[in-house]
């Protein structure tokens, strides 16, 4: 025997106010799923057009922008010239789908994962997709415990991989990662001035010293 309406929306109540979720989203979704009687379907009023002008729906066409429903500032809902313009100026949200410890383990090795596709449902990217990049990165190198971005600011700042095996990491067991080169750098660039005025006092020496032998010659 089929459940009248009046009855399911009792039940439906009676649940909501024990389990504390919303009613009206609970019949909204049974609604859509189809499982709700027509008498308890709730009714959506229909807007004959979205648009509160025909120089907002021209833009919206041209524009390629499919507008439904009157949710816009305009009276009654209807989307003005100025909502459909500043709905075309609106960026894409873009999703990324990874898990926690993928996500931990591509931040500490400085691995973007932007536009990259795991192997997981709807392309979620798993921890052993992040674990596989970041050892196909290090198969150029696999003696240096170094992050792939970290190397990569090694190579663009002239650091030879000789140099590169003295630095002891600041990472999981001395993993070098991209603080550390910038450090090292640093700390290079502030030795740098001072081993210049070292070798500049040096051939002032010598060439003082070449100078004074000359004047022994010439006295000669």
């Amino acid at each position: 025997m089929a459940t009248s309406a009046q009855t399911l929306e009792v039940i439906i109540a009676t649940l909501s106010t024990k389990y504390k979720f919303d009613k009206g989203e609970a019949i909204a979704l049974l609604a859509k799923d189809e499982l709700l009687p027509k008498k308890m379907i709730p009714k959506v009023e229909k807007c004959d057009s979205p648009f509160a002008s025909k120089k907002a729906e021209e833009l919206a066409a041209s524009l390629h922008l499919t507008i439904s429903d009157c949710t816009g500032s305009g009276k009654g809902g209807k989307w003005t010239l100025a909502d459909v313009e500043k709905h075309a100026q609106k960026p894409a949200k873009t999703k990324l789908l990874v898990s926690p410890n993928a996500l931990n383990l591509a931040n500490e090795n400085s691995l973007s994962l932007v536009g990259r596709v795991g192997t997981g449902k709807d392309g979620r990217i798993l921890l052993k997709d992040v674990e596989g990049w970041i050892a196909g990165s290090e198969e150029e190198d696999e003696d240096l415990n170094i992050s792939p971005r970290a190397l990569q600011e090694a190579h663009e700042a002239g650091i030879e991989d000789d140099e590169l095996e003295a630095i002891v990491g600041s990472g999981k067991d001395g993993r070098i990662l991209l603080a550390d080169i910038k450090k090292h750098i640093s700390e290079s660039e502030g030795e740098s001035p001072k081993k210049g005025k070292k070798g500049k006092k040096a051939v002032r020496a010598k060439a003082s010293a070449s100078s004074d032998d000359e004047s022994d010659d010439d006295e000669d």
